[in-house]
């Protein structure tokens, strides 16, 4: 992919946008630096947006890519480089953004300055509303399948969980909150979100992907899915609450 980019650059055909996925998350970044490199652009014209750590940020309201961050980007992008031919940007896990946070990049990537380079790297692109999605040239590695990220992130424990009753998934809930240990409650939705993902890219016999309905569904499973990461890396939320209110939205669809 670097070698495409290289290329592109050679014959000034370089995009204001692009949107990396279907690689491991440290390729892709792997990929923007070194193209950053490639185009000789200093550090001072770089900037690097990752979700907000709540632990490290706890006044922040909750955890993912903010409209604040966002904002940052739209002023550093507004000025001229300074020892460079371009503005660099990337967008480390860009499906973390918040509504707000997409509307605004929105108006950023509809006005691309001529100096400008916005990466948006991700392994979930469909949780990108296609707004973004239609204004960023698609990078998509080949060199790890979808297939083998999804098997890093998938727990057949924590998939198991959906296939049972609502009172037995509620119980198994319950036990995971009081071990006070968030880091597997999010072990838990991203095996969630990974295993729907699957259900999206290979249909199967539960999930046939056969129509718009049945995609808008999955699409709508794995929204809230992420929705609810964000809402528990909030310090003022009850995590038992959010996950039974996820699961019966999932079981609504």
């Amino acid at each position: 992919m670097l070698e495409f980019l290289k290329n592109a650059a050679k014959n000034g055909k370089l995009a204001h946008g692009y949107l990396f996925y279907g690689g491991t998350a440290e390729e892709m970044k792997n990929t923007a630096t070194r193209l950053a490199d490639f185009l000789k652009i200093d550090q001072i014209d770089v900037h690097y947006i990752t979700p907000i750590d709540k632990e490290k940020k706890p006044a922040c309201r909750q955890a993912g890519i903010s409209i604040e961050q966002i904002r940052e980007i739209k002023n550093f992008l507004s000025l001229s480089p300074y020892n460079s031919l371009y503005k660099f940007v990337t967008i480390n896990n860009a499906e973390t953004m918040s509504s707000s946070a997409t509307d605004a990049l929105l108006k950023t990537l509809e006005e691309p300055q001529g100096n400008t380079i916005l990466i948006l790297i991700t392994q979930t692109p469909e949780l990108l509303p296609k707004t973004i999605l239609s204004r960023l040239q698609e990078i998509r590695f080949k060199s790890v399948s979808l297939n083998k990220i999804a098997k890093d992130f998938i727990n057949e424990e924590y998939v198991n969980i959906l296939k049972k009753p609502l009172n037995d998934i509620f119980k198994y809930i319950e036990k995971v909150i009081k071990r006070d240990d968030n880091s597997e409650i999010f072990a838990i939705l991203d095996s969630w979100i990974f295993w729907f993902r699957e259900k999206l890219i290979q249909p199967t016999a539960d999930y046939p992907q056969r129509d718009d309905h049945n995609t808008q569904q999955l699409l709508n499973i794995l929204k809230e899915i992420q929705k609810s990461k964000s809402m528990i890396s909030a310090s003022n939320v009850n995590p038992r609450l959010v996950l039974e209110n996820l699961i019966l939205c999932i079981n609504k669809y």
